[in-house]
Protein backbone atom coordinates (compact mmCIF):
# COMPACT_ATOMS: atom_id res chain seq x y z
CA UNK A 1 0.00 0.00 0.00
CA UNK A 2 0.69 3.88 -0.48
CA UNK A 3 0.32 4.61 3.18
CA UNK A 4 2.48 1.60 4.32
CA UNK A 5 5.08 0.41 2.19
CA UNK A 6 5.94 -2.95 3.95
CA UNK A 7 2.11 -4.12 4.00
CA UNK A 8 0.13 -5.38 1.02
CA UNK A 9 -2.78 -2.72 -0.50
CA UNK A 10 -5.77 -3.74 2.15
CA UNK A 11 -8.68 -5.81 0.39
CA UNK A 12 -12.35 -4.09 0.78
CA UNK A 13 -11.68 -0.24 0.65
CA UNK A 14 -12.81 0.24 -3.41
CA UNK A 15 -14.94 3.25 -3.79
CA UNK A 16 -14.22 4.60 0.26
CA UNK A 17 -12.17 7.40 1.75
CA UNK A 18 -8.60 6.36 2.21
CA UNK A 19 -8.74 3.73 -1.01
CA UNK A 20 -6.39 5.96 -2.99
CA UNK A 21 -3.60 5.15 0.14
CA UNK A 22 -4.89 1.92 0.78
CA UNK A 23 -4.71 2.90 4.49
CA UNK A 24 -6.03 0.02 6.54
CA UNK A 25 -3.37 -1.45 8.69
CA UNK A 26 -5.21 -3.70 10.68
CA UNK A 27 -7.04 -5.27 8.12
CA UNK A 28 -10.37 -4.62 9.12
CA UNK A 29 -12.07 -3.87 5.55
CA UNK A 30 -11.00 -7.35 4.82
CA UNK A 31 -12.83 -8.95 7.70
CA UNK A 32 -15.99 -6.50 8.16
CA UNK A 33 -18.26 -4.69 5.36
CA UNK A 34 -16.18 -1.08 4.89
CA UNK A 35 -19.39 0.16 4.66
CA UNK A 36 -20.57 -1.08 8.45
CA UNK A 37 -17.10 0.23 9.63
CA UNK A 38 -17.69 3.35 8.20
CA UNK A 39 -21.78 4.01 9.54
CA UNK A 40 -20.02 3.40 12.88
CA UNK A 41 -17.49 6.09 12.84
CA UNK A 42 -19.63 8.60 11.87
CA UNK A 43 -22.18 7.16 14.21
CA UNK A 44 -19.88 6.95 17.07
CA UNK A 45 -18.16 10.74 16.08
CA UNK A 46 -21.65 12.32 16.20
CA UNK A 47 -23.01 10.85 19.93
CA UNK A 48 -19.69 12.12 20.80
CA UNK A 49 -20.34 15.65 19.74
CA UNK A 50 -23.75 15.30 21.60
CA UNK A 51 -22.03 14.51 24.70
CA UNK A 52 -19.68 17.25 24.76
CA UNK A 53 -22.88 19.75 24.41
CA UNK A 54 -24.61 17.69 26.79
CA UNK A 55 -21.85 18.12 29.08
CA UNK A 56 -22.05 21.84 29.24
CA UNK A 57 -25.50 22.39 28.47
CA UNK A 58 -26.31 20.06 31.80
CA UNK A 59 -25.28 22.50 34.19
CA UNK A 60 -27.89 25.20 32.34
CA UNK A 61 -30.78 22.61 31.49
CA UNK A 62 -32.09 19.62 33.12
CA UNK A 63 -34.98 16.68 31.93
CA UNK A 64 -37.60 16.73 33.66
CA UNK A 65 -37.45 14.42 36.61
CA UNK A 66 -33.85 15.15 37.31
CA UNK A 67 -32.31 16.35 39.95
CA UNK A 68 -30.09 19.78 38.50
CA UNK A 69 -26.27 19.48 39.11
CA UNK A 70 -24.02 22.05 39.07
CA UNK A 71 -21.14 20.16 38.42
CA UNK A 72 -21.14 18.25 35.31
CA UNK A 73 -18.90 15.25 36.80
CA UNK A 74 -21.33 14.64 39.52
CA UNK A 75 -24.14 14.87 37.25
CA UNK A 76 -24.24 10.28 36.59
CA UNK A 77 -24.54 9.78 40.03
CA UNK A 78 -27.48 12.38 41.00
CA UNK A 79 -29.49 10.53 38.56
CA UNK A 80 -32.37 8.14 39.75
CA UNK A 81 -32.55 4.77 37.90
CA UNK A 82 -35.85 5.29 36.80
CA UNK A 83 -34.38 8.32 34.67
CA UNK A 84 -31.27 6.12 33.07
CA UNK A 85 -33.50 3.53 32.15
CA UNK A 86 -35.80 6.26 30.11
CA UNK A 87 -32.95 7.72 28.73
CA UNK A 88 -31.48 4.18 27.88
CA UNK A 89 -34.72 3.05 26.29
CA UNK A 90 -35.22 6.44 24.27
CA UNK A 91 -31.71 5.30 22.96
CA UNK A 92 -32.33 2.24 22.05
CA UNK A 93 -35.52 2.71 20.18
CA UNK A 94 -34.03 5.80 18.19
CA UNK A 95 -31.47 3.36 17.34
CA UNK A 96 -33.46 0.29 16.61
CA UNK A 97 -36.27 2.59 14.46
CA UNK A 98 -33.54 4.73 12.34
CA UNK A 99 -32.69 1.86 10.30
CA UNK A 100 -36.21 0.11 9.83
CA UNK A 101 -35.01 -2.94 12.26
CA UNK A 102 -31.85 -3.41 10.07
CA UNK A 103 -29.32 -3.27 12.50
CA UNK A 104 -26.91 -5.85 11.73
CA UNK A 105 -24.16 -5.81 9.38
CA UNK A 106 -25.73 -8.56 7.00
CA UNK A 107 -29.24 -6.18 6.25
CA UNK A 108 -28.44 -2.78 6.92
CA UNK A 109 -27.24 -1.73 3.59
CA UNK A 110 -30.11 -3.76 1.88
CA UNK A 111 -30.72 -1.46 -1.26
CA UNK A 112 -28.01 1.98 -2.26
CA UNK A 113 -28.21 3.48 1.26
CA UNK A 114 -24.65 5.31 1.79
CA UNK A 115 -23.00 4.61 5.17
CA UNK A 116 -24.33 7.90 7.51
CA UNK A 117 -26.79 8.70 5.44
CA UNK A 118 -30.03 9.35 6.89
CA UNK A 119 -31.02 11.93 4.16
CA UNK A 120 -31.14 14.79 6.76
CA UNK A 121 -30.30 17.91 5.12
CA UNK A 122 -30.42 16.80 1.94
CA UNK A 123 -32.11 19.57 0.30
CA UNK A 124 -29.20 21.66 0.73
CA UNK A 125 -27.35 19.33 -1.83
CA UNK A 126 -30.66 19.94 -4.37
CA UNK A 127 -29.23 21.39 -7.83
CA UNK A 128 -25.63 20.82 -7.22
CA UNK A 129 -23.82 18.73 -9.57
CA UNK A 130 -22.33 15.39 -8.59
CA UNK A 131 -19.01 16.98 -8.70
CA UNK A 132 -20.05 19.90 -6.01
CA UNK A 133 -22.26 17.52 -3.72
CA UNK A 134 -19.20 14.58 -3.77
CA UNK A 135 -16.72 18.14 -2.88
CA UNK A 136 -19.21 18.78 0.10
CA UNK A 137 -19.45 15.20 1.67
CA UNK A 138 -16.05 15.72 1.77
CA UNK A 139 -16.03 18.87 4.12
Amino acid sequence: SASLPFLPKPAGLEGLVGEEVGFDPLAFAESFDARWLREAELKHGRVCMVACVGFVAQQFMTFPGFTPTPNANEAIYSAEPAGWAALLFLAGFIESSSYGGKITMLDMFEGKRDPGNFEFGSGFLKGKSDKEVYDMKLK
